[in-house]
């Protein structure tokens, strides 16, 4: 086993866990490096009745001794003591949508984490010839269509956090909500049961086959409430995205958002350019909501299993919305409020936000809300903020997984724990190490 390891413990009170942490040191310290062998000592430590919780996440691919760096996290180690009273507050997963893109994004876990490489291959499957294509562009440091490109960033955006929210199914948490962002709302659906993700890859290659002649435009990313930009918004522009109080963002043609730009700064405004090459959730692109409709038309749609607070309603999705072809082929045309969504979902119940998706964007959104200011709710991401080192990835995952630990969700540690020897048609992660960036301005 090489790469990074999770280790975790609970004990009966906060007496018993300095004793259990010396028990493990010392085990630690007599077989040196045999991560392995603790991992079997600890099966029998991990009482899901325990209210006081540890963990340790230890770094295999540093250079230096790896005992000692597994002696130092465990004495660094992570311990909560769990409330005497309710279970632990449920997990709610967010979804990126495009914007969050990045090259080779979360293609580290690909070939090791069995569940998460399983649902890859489910949609790269469900693209046909084309899925190989789009596999390969994935995997590789410098892909053949760019990955901001909507054709590229929109079917790995939908497949990646659909992969990643079964890997958080598969470690025995089932998520009580979901919120997705733009093409997320599209993985949640699939998540929840409404679309089964090979008609969701189905209706994302009808998109992709009218994007050559949707107009061209994009997104501008505004630092304002929506309400103070009306005197910027015509018919080439309009209010695209609001992710929250003072995070909004105009969607129009080319020519209309030259045009708002410098006006926006001669007022005083902040405004970034998104990496979106399509005015999405404008008007705009009515026609590609027509190639969606047809789409839709052939698609079996249920009611959610999970709850999903709709970004295109800014409440929880309902039964007739959901099995609507309608009211998911508008979503390319509709604002997205992950912001308002976000407000619904923290209103109604706190929980442990989980980011399924490349990057902290939605994260870094979430933080900044009062109920998680305020400590009510929490939030953690499955994926780094950029492109990382050897493990970067995993090092994010393991994060993740110690996150629901020690807010109390008990555990498959076959699940958290697998490595390699994963079958997925031959194709691996590839060797070349990544490099990148992205900017923070989700759409």
């Amino acid at each position: 086993m090489s790469g990074h390891m999770l280790l975790a413990w609970s004990a009966r009170d906060e007496r018993a866990e300095p004793r259990l942490r010396r028990k493990i040191l010392d085990e630690l310290a007599r077989h040196r490096g045999q991560l392995e062998r603790l991992d079997r000592l600890l099966d029998d430590h991990r009482d899901p009745d325990h209210p006081v919780r540890g963990v340790a996440v230890v770094d295999r691919t540093d250079p230096g001794d790896p005992a000692d760096q597994a002696l130092a996290a465990v004495r660094d180690a992570t311990v909560r003591t769990l409330a005497r009273h309710g279970p632990p507050r449920p997990v709610a997963l967010m979804l990126d949508g495009h914007g969050a893109q990045h090259v080779r994004m979360g293609a580290q876990l690909y070939g090791t984490e069995p569940e998460f490489t399983r649902w890859m291959d489910h949609v790269f499957a469900a693209f046909g010839a084309h899925g190989d294509v789009l596999r390969a562009d994935w995997l590789a440091e410098h892909p053949v269509i760019p990955v901001d490109a909507a054709e590229r960033g929109q079917p790995l955006l939908f497949a990646l956090g659909h992969a990643l929210a079964r890997t958080v199914e598969s470690w025995g948490v089932r998520p009580a909500a979901l919120v997705g962002h733009s093409v997320g709302e599209l993985a949640a659906a699939a998540v929840a049961g409404v679309i089964d993700p090979a008609d969701a890859a189905s209706l994302l290659a009808a998109r992709a086959s009218a994007y050559a002649d949707a107009v061209p435009g994009g997104l501008l990313a505004v630092a304002a409430p929506a309400g103070q930009l009306t005197e910027f918004l015509d018919g080439d522009v309009c209010v695209g995205v609001v992710n929250g109080p003072h995070q909004t963002m105009l969607a129009g043609t080319e020519e209309g958002l030259d045009s708002v730009a410098p006006r926006l700064k001669a007022a005083g405004y902040t405004a970034i350019r998104a990496r979106i090459p399509l005015p999405f959730h404008s008007p705009l692109l009515a026609p590609l909501a027509e190639a969606s409709q047809a789409a839709l038309a052939r698609t079996v749609l249920r009611p959610p299993g999970t709850d999903i607070y709709s970004t295109i309603t800014a409440r929880r999705l309902r039964p007739e919305e959901a099995t609507d072809p309608a009211f998911w082929s508008a979503q390319v045309c509709r604002p997205v409020l992950f912001g308002p969504a976000l407000d619904a979902l923290l209103s109604e119940r706190d929980v442990l936000l989980i980011e399924a998706g490349p990057g902290r964007m939605l994260t870094n959104l979430a933080r900044r809300h009062p109920a998680v200011v305020e400590g009510r709710s929490a939030v953690v991401a499955l994926l780094p903020q950029r492109q990382g080192g050897p493990g970067a990835d995993r090092r994010a995952l393991l994060d993740g997984a110690a996150a629901c630990w020690l807010e109390g969700h008990p555990l498959d540690w076959r699940a958290v724990s697998v490595r390699g020897g994963v079958s997925h048609s031959g194709r691996g992660p590839g060797a070349v190490p990544p490099t990148g960036d992205s900017r923070d301005v989700p759409a």
